[in-house]
């Protein structure tokens, strides 16, 4: 029965000492968020024509992105060296990062695709004007005419209600 005990005491001890990562390390979700930031500078450095314009405006990127997590260059290499050591880790990290930057791109394609159908509708909505002013050219002075007898009205009479004159 002792050494049952002894044997359970020794297999809790064992159990207890898992290796996690140490403290001087940059934790997994916070090194996923750097990487990620960091990944859109490196995109946004890589489109620049001139390499040493490049690498002075990366390098204030860089320190913007130390600054905004606290931490510094030396930290942040260290914890690389240390994840690219264990690569399951490290998987897991960038399927983080790969997950954020897929997020981030669809919500900027989502943003653009809106501004894109605003811009074809004023489009549109300008080529059935201009269409409508070759069809019949006294459109445009009616046009104006009814905007003038509006504005003149509104700054006479701000309170009365404004109705449309029938041309």
């Amino acid at each position: 029965m002792r050494n049952f005990l002894y044997i359970v005491f020794l297999f809790l001890l064992i159990s207890g000492c898992k290796p996690g990562i140490p403290k001087d390390i940059i934790q997994p979700d916070q090194i996923s968020s750097i990487l990620t930031d960091i990944h859109i500078v490196d995109g946004y450095v890589s489109t620049m024509p001139s390499a040493d314009s490049a690498r002075k405006v990366a390098a204030s990127f860089y320190k913007g992105i130390y600054k905004k997590y606290g931490i510094d260059s030396a930290m942040y290499a260290k914890s690389m060296n240390y994840y690219n050591r264990d690569p399951r880790i490290l998987d897991g990290i960038y399927t983080r990062v790969v997950d954020d930057l897929s997020r981030q791109k669809s919500v900027l394609l989502k943003s653009d695709s809106l501004i894109n159908a605003k811009n074809q509708k004023e489009l549109s909505l300008k080529r059935t004007a201009d269409s409508l002013l070759k069809a019949d050219p006294e459109y445009k002075i009616r046009f104006l005419l009814k905007d003038t007898t509006k504005k003149i009205i509104d700054f006479i009479q701000p309170k009365m209600v404004y109705k449309e004159p029938k041309l």
